[in-house]
């Protein structure tokens, strides 16, 4: 960090921290005004920091280099991987020291250049922040802010602003009015400038509601697309009046996710709404659907797994709280830019919103109470978020389920009634539409973002999808599965014409071994393929089949260990891209025509990256 006192270093640098840290990137503020203070105490008057002042010049400079030391230690012996050394390396002499210093310990560095030329702006940030610190604690406000304009009057006699070619850098003038950046190299810079240029001083709020209690809420399921039970339809009718009580004539925008949930909870909302992918609910894969018993049940190893490192565990074929965050980055983004915004999310997807910005560790954002019918208010000030919290006096179902204890009960979440802080119970009232409002109307609009693990909604699982059954009937599921993964591979063929039929002439020997018996199988030659739309190759495949002890999970979604032989072929079969799940590959069937409809391009994907079906309106299924 560099610039003049009171440009928003120290309040730049704490959200670059709390970002990256927030991402799991290994970050710390290395503060030299804590370094001086510890060095030298605190209550220095402006004549310490007087470039004409040799003892003060020596002090600081011993503050900085002890400042340093540190940080070099961290990145040695603590691994770190960005620091963020927080001081007004005012002079071109000071910035040369910290150059030579991290290229001897092979540190990169990059200057983020706080320039600030209002006048209004940086007495603002004195009286709002630099009255507050140590040196001038019991100090006359008027003498205070008298003092503290003479030092950066002390530091712009030496300052030198950043104009070396060489060096990397990003210059932010007047909280980001100007953004000059140079000779920015690599991944993680590039996204710490693109986090800087999103960044803005004016005062906004933030609101967070989880969704209506859900049918599945009630029912104690996880995921879903389920309706609102009727309370939840009453939480939303109430809505409205909640939050024009709180924002008062201020704009604001409605985010909700793509799920029915939260789109029904914003239904009575008057303002301009937009639905995103990326604000979609934690991806739960095979326990889709599931209780919690349930998944205790036919699941133990990966119940337990996830009891031990819940941020970090990741559903079979779904998604982790860590995935969720890196899924969510377009999102906080966003909200960096934005003014007034209520979210109305999912438990797991506000976990993520809220840890980001009250800055809470990784292990403590899975565990954070987002009840529902709450409404919750954050306001971002200069180092520190406000939080209020309003309680709608409607009944819900508790669906937090604390962190377990070593050796203690399980948690569960049971269905009890919370009892309410605020009652804001209303039939839902108009607000007046606005000029800004008549742009966007109160159309939902759903946005690209989008998550690679996403649901195709379209698809629905049969009942006893994820239960169990003996071996001793996977031997006949062996086959129903062999036929699926055989019109995956058709499928694969149409999805994916080639002008020249692709060689298949490799063989594949996987094995399923049940109670003592071993069933072979192998990879054939491929029907050759025209350029035509309609023209496919099959190619026959079989399944390498693990079952664990006595028992396998079957159905649509199998847990199991694919082995498909793929050398030769136009694309990877989508078989191999998501070897959880089988729903996709089972809705075609096995000898049916599958025809191109009119205007659908003849490399119109069948498949996502995630391996669900796409755009089903432009084939002809038969019936």
């Amino acid at each position: 960090m560099r610039g003049l006192p009171a440009t928003g270093k120290t309040l730049i640098s704490q959200k670059v921290c709390r970002y990256l840290k927030w991402l799991g990137i290994s970050t710390k503020i290395f503060n030299v005004g804590n370094y001086r203070r510890k060095l030298h105490g605190a209550h220095q008057l402006h004549n310490f920091f007087d470039p004409a002042n040799p003892a003060g010049e020596r002090s600081r400079r011993e503050a900085a280099v002890e400042a340093l030391n540190d940080m070099i230690y961290w990145f040695k012996k603590e691994q770190g991987v960005v620091a963020l050394y927080d001081a007004t390396n005012s002079t071109r002499s000071r910035r040369d020291m910290l150059l030579a210093a991290c290229k001897k310990h092979d540190i990169q560095v990059m200057f983020i250049e706080s320039v600030c030329e209002d006048e209004a702006l940086v007495l603002h940030n004195i009286m709002s922040v630099k009255l507050s610190s140590p040196d001038y604690k019991d100090m006359d406000p008027e003498q205070a802010v008298e003092d503290f304009k003479a030092r950066i009057v002390h530091y712009r006699e030496a300052y030198e602003t950043i104009t070396e070619e060489n060096l990397t850098y990003i210059k932010l003038i007047n909280v980001g009015s100007q953004v000059i950046i140079n000779h920015i190299q690599g991944y993680l810079q590039s996204r710490i400038v693109y986090y800087l240029m999103n960044l803005h001083i004016a005062p906004r709020s933030i609101f967070f509601s989880r969704h209506g209690e859900s049918l599945y809420n009630v029912m104690g399921k996880l995921g879903g697309d389920s309706e609102l039970s009727a309370r939840g339809k009453q939480y939303a009718k109430s809505l409205p009046l909640l939050i024009a009580t709180h924002l008062g004539s201020k704009q604001l925008t409605v985010w909700t996710s793509t799920m029915k949930r939260t789109i029904a909870t914003a239904e009575h909302l008057t303002y301009p709404k937009l639905a995103w992918k990326a604000l979609d609910e934690l991806d739960a894969g095979v326990c889709d659907g599931m209780t919690y018993e349930e998944i205790e049940e036919q699941y133990p190893e990966d119940f337990a797994n996830r009891d031990e490192d819940k941020f970090n565990y990741r559903y079979r074929g779904g998604e982790s709280y860590r995935d969720v965050v890196l899924r969510l980055e377009p999102v906080i983004m966003e909200l960096e830019r934005q003014r007034n915004i209520l979210i109305i999310g999912h438990q797991a997807i506000l976990r993520c919103i809220y840890a980001y910005f009250m800055n809470h560790s990784h292990e403590k954002l899975p565990y954070i109470k987002i009840p529902l019918h709450t409404v919750i208010q954050l306001t971002p000030r200069a180092y520190t978020c406000e939080e209020k919290r309003y309680k709608v006096d409607i009944e819900a179902v508790d669906t937090h389920r604390p962190k377990p204890k070593a050796g203690g009960a399980k948690p569960t979440a049971e269905p009890i009634v919370e009892t309410p802080v605020e009652a804001a119970v209303a039939d839902p009232v108009e607000r007046p539409v606005t000029d800004g409002d008549k742009d966007f109307g109160a159309t939902i609009t759903t946005t690209t973002m989008s998550t690679t693990t996403f649901k195709d909604s379209a698809f629905q699982r049969s009942k006893g999808t994820h239960r169990s059954v003996k071996a001793g009937a996977t031997m006949e599921k062996t086959k129903e599965i062999q036929s699926a993964l055989t019109e995956a591979l058709k499928a694969n063929s149409i999805a994916n014409p080639a002008a020249t039929s692709p060689s298949v002439n490799d063989t594949h020997t996987p094995a399923v071994e049940l109670e003592g018996e071993t069933l072979h199988a192998k990879v054939g030659d491929a029907t050759p393929a025209s350029a035509s739309a309609s023209a496919h190759a099959t190619h026959k495949v079989t399944l390498g089949f693990d079952a664990p002890s006595q028992e396998s999970n079957v159905g649509p979604l199998l847990d199991s260990n694919l082995s498909i032989e793929t050398k030769g072929l136009h694309a990877t079969p989508p078989m191999a891209r998501f070897k959880n799940d089988l729903q996709a590959a089972c809705l075609w069937q096995e000898g049916a025509e599958y025809e191109r409809t009119a205007g659908a391009s003849p490399r119109d994907p069948i498949m996502s990256p995630g391996g669900r079906l796409l755009k089903k309106d432009n084939w002809h299924f038969p019936d």
